[in-house]
């Protein structure tokens, strides 16, 4: 298993300790919330796994907690030595645990990784990804509008964008004409012309 840089962020080696094991809360449908630091951890969840939480983490005698995904509206989680970097997780329906990239009022894009996630001791957020000689593990784009329930994926998570994955992005905000032109036209890396979309704004919203 290799972790996928994402270059937009922070660029991410293996001497920076980037762990799944992490300081965060976890903010449940309910209204409650549960923090976790100091001692304490969660362990950021991949695919459709419940959440794994550790009271005195670092002790021979720690105690577990698991907490039910359905229950969970999101994570918010940072590595202890850089708490002002924190990244967002939600449990997306049909399609797993995801990493918020960005959210604005119209839309919210993110990243699944079927291996699962980290957090750099600099703040930086790391995909993990198995590369095999027959198949790899999936890393993908997800993208959501205000108001919608379900995601819809543009394709994979890789540098090259290609004419095929920026139709898929321009017609999913058709409703945005200008930036609809505007990826038609990008020549850029994917992550990039994914931070675009930032600037979606639909017609009938101006």
């Amino acid at each position: 298993m290799k972790p996928l840089l994402f270059g937009l962020l922070f660029i991410l080696s293996a001497s920076l300790n980037a762990t799944s094991l992490v300081e965060g809360i976890i903010y449940f449908k309910d209204g409650k919330t549960l923090e976790f630091k100091d001692k304490n951890r969660i362990r950021i969840p991949r695919k459709n796994k419940e959440v794994k939480a550790f009271y005195d983490a670092f002790a021979s005698n720690k105690q577990k907690e698991t907490f039910l995904r359905e229950n969970i509206d999101s994570l918010i989680c940072w590595h202890a030595r850089t708490p002002e970097h924190k990244r967002k997780f939600i449990p997306a329906t049909g399609v797993g645990w995801c990493w918020i990239y960005f959210e604005t009022p119209y839309i919210l894009a993110c990243v699944y990784a079927g291996k699962g996630y980290g957090i750099s001791s600099n703040g930086g957020i790391e995909i993990y990804k198995r590369r095999g000689i027959f198949s790899s593990s999936k890393t993908a784009y997800y993208l959501r509008k205000s108001g919608d329930t379900s995601y819809y994926s543009p394709g994979k998570m890789k540098s090259a964008c290609g004419k095929t994955f920026l139709e898929r992005l321009c017609r999913f905000v058709s409703d945005d004409t200008a930036l609809c032109e505007q990826i038609r036209h990008s020549s850029t890396w994917r992550d990039k012309t994914i931070a675009m979309l930032k600037a979606y704004q639909p017609d009938s919203n101006p």
